[in-house]
């Protein structure tokens, strides 16, 4: 496929829509450095021989935040284990972000291609989508490299979805079906409302496809589809399970109020073609893809009837940014569906559904015109996409990473969280601390302590003068601390103050040497159990049927 010179087109428009921000030292966005920062912790805590890190140790002063339980962790772990590899975390971001930009041309193309078997039309449905204002947005005005990287994972799950349902081949079908359950446990892991709402329009493209297959008999085909869909959230559990079981042990009641109330944020018609936020202008690339599914009917209702599905989706994901949908986003009304915040949040797979709709609606209207008369209606229209509707959205505010705390030592000397509305700060802390912590001891009764950290990591070598001694720490409590008593004339014991702030309680007098760690929870426990069960029954799904699928022949009797 790579040899395919319209790919290697589409790759290059998302490289070149990509170069401004490599040319910048980094960018002035809603975020911040927040990706940064979460980066720096990442790479931090991997140093420290944390495989699947927790606990951000420098946040607030030191005092720590459990920010990586709760927001999903794909881009700036990737980008942290570069970092952890000795890369500059900006550059490591940057790299992350060219990877998901080559992902989302790539998997449009893909997706298109399986829907039309035409170049031309995935051709210009790739660029389309590249050529989106709320996916240019994310980069370049909003920040929000989570988001970016969760819609350009959701065009490749589709496309190998649908993929593994038109595939001859058996065991070629198993093998599409794993992908796409491993890169949508991914796209969950990239943003987790993104991840919810993605996955939302997955199941509805996964079942209308299952109903194609059970009408021409195909029933262990859909059974696949299902299978894959079941597991690829088995796999997410060991992020989702956590997330949800500790969320109630945090402020996230402060992500659904205010300037987050999800019924308020909703788009007005006329944003969608002249807005100063630019990533709402998604009207031009809707109107476009209506007119031309209505054209592709008219002269080819064959092939233009395959857009209907995709035209039916788009409706639903921007009538579901419209304010006669607000009581849908109501809190208490659906559980969880507050936590959009933004619902036009939707617009990202809205301008992934109608530049589908545009590539099978230009596969109908040319099918009979030759093949130059194709690519030159094709390289037309992705020129007029790049120039109307990607190039003003291409416009980024430059800033200098000067200022910008860049290693874990810097970071604990100033109070940041990562997010704006402190909604990861555990619930029995009321506010955040007025100034950076000094010592990981911040007071001893009856007891003097020598302290080494690493990351999330503290050894102390501890003297109680009598029984009872009490250690009280500068660090946040939450589920997942525990203490370790090495060496000892009896077993600390670990607690949280009223105030949120960690304590040891040394038992008896004497001389202790103690581990204290964030370490995994019985809800972590479960969740990778739950992941690690699903990634085995997809091994055994790509196994049934090699020489490595054993199975008990029955044993006939002979008279």
């Amino acid at each position: 496929m790579l040899r395919d010179p319209r790919l290697v087109l589409v790759l290059a428009v998302a490289v070149g829509l990509w170069v401004p921000f490599a040319r910048a030292d980094w960018l002035v966005t809603n975020e911040g450095a927040s990706y940064v920062w979460r980066t720096i912790e990442w790479a931090t805590e991997l140093r420290a021989g944390e495989l699947y890190p927790r606990w951000c140790p420098d946040f607030y002063g030191g005092y720590g935040s459990p920010l990586f339980i709760f927001y999903a962790p794909v881009i700036y772990g990737l980008a942290g284990i570069l970092t952890a590899l000795s890369l500059d975390p900006f550059w490591a971001l940057k790299a992350m972000t060219l990877l998901f930009s080559l992902v989302t041309g790539l998997g449009t193309y893909a997706l298109v291609f399986g829907e039309t078997r035409r170049r031309d039309a995935a051709f210009l449905g790739a660029v389309a989508y590249l050529a989106a204002p709320y996916r240019i947005a994310n980069l370049y005005q909003r920040g929000d490299l989570g988001e970016f990287a969760c819609i350009a994972l959701l065009p490749a799950v589709l496309a190998l979805y649908r993929a593994a349902a038109s595939e001859a081949r058996p065991a070629r079908a198993r093998w599409l079906a794993a992908s796409a359950a491993v890169i949508h446990a991914l796209t969950i892991m990239t943003h987790a409302v993104l991840g919810l709402w993605g996955t939302v329009l997955i199941g509805l493209v996964v079942a209308g496809t299952g109903v194609q297959l059970l009408r021409r008999g195909l029933w262990r085909r859909a059974l696949l589809l299902v299978g894959a869909l079941v597991c690829s959230q088995g796999l997410a559990a060991v992020y989702t399970i956590p997330a949800i079981a500790y969320r109630t042990a945090t402020h996230t009641a402060e992500m659904v109020v205010g300037y987050y109330h999800a019924p308020d944020n909703w788009i007005p018609l006329k944003a969608l073609f002249d807005s100063e936020q630019v990533g709402f202008k998604i009207g031009w690339l809707l109107v476009s893809s209506a007119i031309a599914v209505v054209l592709g009917l008219l002269i080819n209702f064959r092939m233009g009837r395959r857009a209907l599905g995709w035209t039916f989706l788009t409706a639903l994901l921007m009538a579901a940014t419209h304010q006669r949908a607000s009581w849908f986003w109501e809190p208490g009304r659906i559980p969880l569906t507050p936590f959009v915040q933004f619902p036009w949040r939707l617009v990202g797979p809205a301008a992934l559904t109608a530049s589908v709709m545009l590539g099978i609606a230009m596969a109908a209207i040319f099918e009979r015109a030759t093949e130059s008369a194709r690519m030159a209606a094709a390289y037309a229209g992705a020129a007029a996409l790049l120039l109307v509707v990607a190039w003003p959205s291409v416009n980024p505010e430059v800033g200098s990473t000067g200022g910008i705390a860049s290693d874990s030592a810097a970071l604990r000397q100033v109070i940041e969280s990562a997010t704006d509305a402190d909604e990861y700060l555990p619930l029995a802390v009321a506010a955040p601390p007025v100034a950076p912590r000094h010592d990981l001891v911040a007071r001893a009764e009856g007891a003097t302590a020598a302290v080494n950290s690493d990351g999330s990591h503290h050894a102390l070598v501890v003297r109680a003068d009598r029984g009872g001694a009490v250690l009280h720490l500068a660090l946040y409590g939450f589920p997942g601390w525990n203490v370790e008593t090495t060496s000892g004339p009896a077993k600390a014991r670990l607690d949280a103050d009223a105030s949120g702030l960690l304590r040891i309680h040394l038992p008896a007098a004497g001389s202790y040497r103690l581990q204290l760690r964030f370490g995994a929870t019985r809800a972590f426990r479960i969740g990778t159990f739950l992941s690690v069960l699903s990634l085995l029954a997809l091994c055994l799904f790509l196994l049934r049927g090699s020489r490595f699928w054993i199975w008990p022949s029955r044993t006939v009797a002979h008279a």
